[in-house]
């Protein structure tokens, strides 16, 4: 699973340059994920022929509908064309960023409408960076590189809190060295909330991020899993805090009910 982006331009999102989570340094483009949307399937291929020469691993869409259903948690960044059928890439960015799933996602507009407007628009959208067609794809895939160096996804899949450590690529996570026996779900609850610092969820946030289509699941079992996610993390479940009318969140230092 790619991992997710942090801060965007133009709006407040979670910045994942946090001072309580430290994160080693092991880049490899195969790990990462991009999504290229474009209606020209001649660009497409050739900006996908050089991503996929560096090593990432490139999803193509060709319409607003086809970008949105592509648009995953796994992809970590999209190169977005503005002209699209359907829908245009401007409502594309403004629905992406509203989606919990997708709101850090760092995207790169690229596009023929070249006036200061259109890219102020774009860039106050959420985008991270905005390229005027033409460019050459050397230019695109340096941008690329350059945005996720910002965003920190280049950053490895180990999240270091404190005593407990995080391994994304292994599905696992070990406190004081001991390893936690964390369920799927469990991992994957204790991980985005470590990623989000600070940042309250509603229990209808979480399902639909964490369980995602799942049927038979309600607010309960948010609840429950976070019950048995603390009982495994012992003292340090001080961290992931209970706010009162609203959800859960993780905080660097606190108590279990917020103050």
């Amino acid at each position: 699973m790619g991992s997710r982006a942090a801060a965007n331009a133009g709006a407040s999102f979670p910045n994942k340059h946090y001072t309580a989570v430290v994160m080693a340094s092991t880049f490899d483009p195969s790990q990462l994920h991009i999504l290229l949307v474009d209606d020209e399937e001649d660009v497409v291929e050739v900006v996908s022929h050089f991503l996929e020469q560096e090593g990432f691993n490139v999803h193509k869409a060709y319409s607003g509908n086809d970008a949105l259903e592509k648009a995953t948690p796994e992809i970590d960044l999209i190169v977005l064309d503005i002209m699209l059928p359907e829908m245009d890439g401007y409502e594309i960015c403004r629905r992406l960023r509203s989606r919990v799933e997708t709101e850090t996602i760092p995207i790169v507009f690229l596009s023929a409408k070249g006036e200061e407007d259109d890219q102020i628009k774009g860039l106050m959208l959420g985008a991270d960076a905005y390229l005027t067609k033409p460019v050459s794809p050397q230019v695109i895939v340096a941008h690329v590189k350059a945005v996720l160096r910002r965003s920190g996804i280049e950053e490895s899949r180990t999240l270091q809190v404190k005593n407990l450590t995080i391994y994304e690529d292994e599905y696992r996570a070990s406190l004081d060295g001991k390893d936690l026996g964390l369920t799927l779900t469990e991992f994957e609850l204790v991980r985005y909330l470590v990623r989000h610092p600070r940042k309250a969820f509603t229990r209808q946030q979480l399902l639909e991020t964490i369980w995602k289509d799942a049927m038979m699941v309600t607010e309960r079992t948010v609840d429950a899993h976070i019950k048995n996610l603390r009982e495994k993390l012992g003292s340090f479940a001080q961290h992931i805090q209970t706010v009162r009318g609203v959800g859960y969140r993780f905080v660097e230092e606190g108590s279990l009910e917020e103050a």
